[in-house]
């Protein structure tokens, strides 16, 4: 009986030991907390977003040739989760096989020249009011993790831009990598008591990519 006791004395001694050792919250003076944090300030837009945008296509993000389309489709899910989180609108996500029905192509780069009739062949092919293209500009998975993002807001009606993002999120640097480590103590269930795994945000290609996301999604218009 006394050995009994005496281990699980033992047992809830050890069981104290590693739980401090494994929960290391984040300090006061940390940069998640205290900054300096990266601010996208490449970014254009309407005062609001019309009444009339109600229903966004969300298009597959666009990629050069050094970005596989197994990490596009890893972007396109951070990217919409994100989208969706903003509330502005409902989000119609546009796979790359509906897009390649619609136009021909798999995906679109914004900068190149476009079918003069895609528009209304987006808005016929998705119901849409307006919507929105990604263009990665720039991608490294590997740390210090890149990834650059340039966007559109296209109101398929009148053709107008409502919003335009073009911003390059460089783990490197401080700013970027203390912004990215708050998105994901912000993300945990108590940013003063929850253990710091923030720095897996700057270690994982899909965390990263989320972080991006609300970064430039927060600069959408209100309604």
């Amino acid at each position: 009986m006394r050995m009994s006791l005496q281990m699980g004395k033992l047992l809830v001694f050890l069981g104290l030991m590693f739980g401090l050792g494994g929960c290391e919250t984040v300090p006061p003076t940390d940069g998640a907390r205290m900054g300096p944090f990266f601010q996208p300030t490449n970014v254009r837009g309407v005062e609001r977003l019309p009444a009339s945008v109600r229903r966004i296509a969300l298009l597959p993000s666009a990629g050069g040739p050094g970005v596989v389309e197994e990490s596009l489709l890893r972007i396109d899910e951070a990217l919409v989760s994100q989208f969706t989180r903003t509330a502005r609108a409902e989000g119609v996500p546009v796979s790359r096989d509906l897009l390649a029905r619609i136009t021909g192509l798999r995906q679109i780069d914004s900068t190149a020249a476009l079918p003069h009739d895609l528009l209304t062949r987006i808005k016929s092919g998705t119901q849409a009011d307006a919507v929105l293209f990604v263009d990665i500009t720039s991608y490294s998975p590997y740390p210090p993790m890149v990834l650059g993002l340039r966007a559109k807001l296209v109101h398929l009606e009148s053709s107008d831009i409502l919003w335009a993002f073009d911003s390059l999120f460089d783990a490197s640097q401080p700013a970027v990598k203390n912004a990215a480590r708050r998105h994901a103590l912000a993300e945990g269930t108590d940013f003063s008591m929850t253990a710091d795994m923030s720095a897996t945000v700057l270690q994982n290609p899909f965390k990263f990519a989320t972080y991006v996301g609300a970064a430039a999604f927060a600069t959408l218009p209100p309604r």
